[in-house]
């Protein structure tokens, strides 16, 4: 697949990940279902999630035009106002896709009313007014996990949610229904994108963070990392995304040139955070803003980044919207061997694979010998990589420091055989 230009990958970045506050009025499966007999009035309800490349995925059911229901895997995304649909679940709704890119805006991205209905675990999603869009591009917010639509912050605003990590498990509540548990932060919350944003302060300086389940991991502006990493020269640092910290491989750009440095304690609200791996972001693009800069446009006031589920991974996570109020309950110890790993940055294709943008660089060398950006990798020990969610891939790498990978890559049409260790990179 050719190469984006640097400038129009940003454009594009900028386009699907900061959805304007306004509003128009995978894994399932394609077959239809027939109606459930639920229960008309369901005020909460607790479903099973998965977790994929620290991302959370809960099934649900979409109504189609017929009334009959198709499964189908939502995304939960706290940090995107947006409603996005797959081709193939668009399709299955009878929308129509023909005027795609013919609009006045030209955008190949079709803005279309939201289905007449979803279910998770039986109840009834408030998706009334939402703005809605077929995702045809890029391919890869589809692709890397499998899902065929998202859960976007703007109905999930709506209710009282809660995210608990350690049980594997959501909770969506109408409003006053839960009893709230845990230790109580004040959050800001914007009142039409639904983006939660909590105040921090690390090694006694003041930020704030927004919260972004939807990300794989926590990102900063470049110059939040790089003052703490100068202040603190033993704090572990690495060059190169890896493992969740890998978010899509395209975007922000050029990930496998980016900081990460381990943050060891983080006051965010009331509750103490330990061992957060952050990413450093430069500028988007060679005028463009801070990362800071342009998440704030879509919160509700000023904040430095936002911190993905790498940082609350160990909690049970509530949060009341209309309470403006977010509830930490830890119950599990912080996973501090996150990048125990084979050091690569990968980058999904359109045709499935998973080609390498990078090495990663510690202590001025590179981590892995013998493997080439622009390599792509078929197989780690007995497993395909091809087609596989970026989760899975990124698993495969993981390990005891000092496992040894078996990698299988294809370079200019020639199989290479690469034995790389896994190595505690933060």
């Amino acid at each position: 697949m050719p190469q984006i230009p640097r400038l129009a990958l940003f454009l594009l970045g900028m386009s699907i990940l900061l959805s304007p506050p306004t509003f128009a009025q995978g894994r399932g499966s394609s077959r239809d279902i027939t109606p459930a007999s639920y229960p008309t009035q369901i005020r909460s309800v607790t479903v099973p999630v998965t977790l994929d490349h620290n991302r959370m995925l809960v099934e649900a059911e979409v109504q189609q035009k017929d009334g009959r229901w198709r499964k189908a895997t939502l995304w939960v995304d706290t940090g995107n106002p947006t409603f996005y649909l797959s081709r193939s679940l668009a399709r299955d709704l009878g929308i129509d896709l023909s005027t795609a890119g013919k609009t006045a805006n030209n955008d190949v991205n079709p803005e279309v009313p939201p289905p007449a209905g979803i279910r998770i675990g039986g109840m009834q999603v408030n998706f009334e007014g939402v703005r809605s869009k077929v995702m045809l591009e890029p391919f890869w917010l589809f692709s890397t996990m499998h899902n065929d639509a998202n859960l976007p912050s703007t109905v999930l605003k709506r209710y009282q949610i809660v995210f608990d990590y350690p049980k594997r498990q959501l909770t969506i509540a109408e409003p006053g229904t839960l009893e709230s548990r845990g230790v109580r932060s004040s959050a800001s919350v914007h009142p039409l994108t639904g983006i939660v944003q909590l105040d921090a302060v690390i090694d006694g300086e003041k930020l704030s963070f927004a919260l972004d389940n939807g990300a794989s991991y926590s990102f900063v502006s470049i110059e939040v990392v790089e003052r703490f990493s100068k202040r603190h020269l033993d704090w572990p640092r690495v060059i190169g995304t890896l493992g969740c910290a890998n978010m899509w491989g395209w975007w922000p750009p050029d990930e496998q040139k980016l900081p990460v440095v381990r943050f060891p304690e983080i006051l965010w609200g009331q509750t103490r955070l330990t061992g957060v791996g952050i990413v450093g972001v430069p500028r988007l693009g060679p005028d463009g803003p801070t990362l800071g800069a342009w998440y704030s446009q879509k919160a509700a006031r000023p904040v430095d980044g936002f911190l993905g589920p790498n940082a609350f991974k160990a909690f049970r996570v509530e949060i009341d919207y209309a309470n403006g109020a977010v509830y930490f309950e830890k119950g599990a110890e912080s996973d501090l061997h996150d990048m125990d790993t084979v050091g690569l940055t990968l980058q999904p294709q359109a045709d499935g694979r998973y080609r390498v943008i990078g090495a990663a660089q510690k202590d001025g060398k590179p981590a892995v010998q013998g493997v080439e950006p622009g390599d792509n990798l078929l197989q780690i020990g007995d497993l395909i990589t091809t087609g596989l969610t970026m989760g899975a891939v990124a698993d495969a790498l993981r390990g005891n420091p000092g496992d040894v990978r078996i990698l299988l890559l294809e370079r200019n049409g020639k199989i290479i055989k690469i034995e790389a260790k896994v190595a505690n990179f933060l």
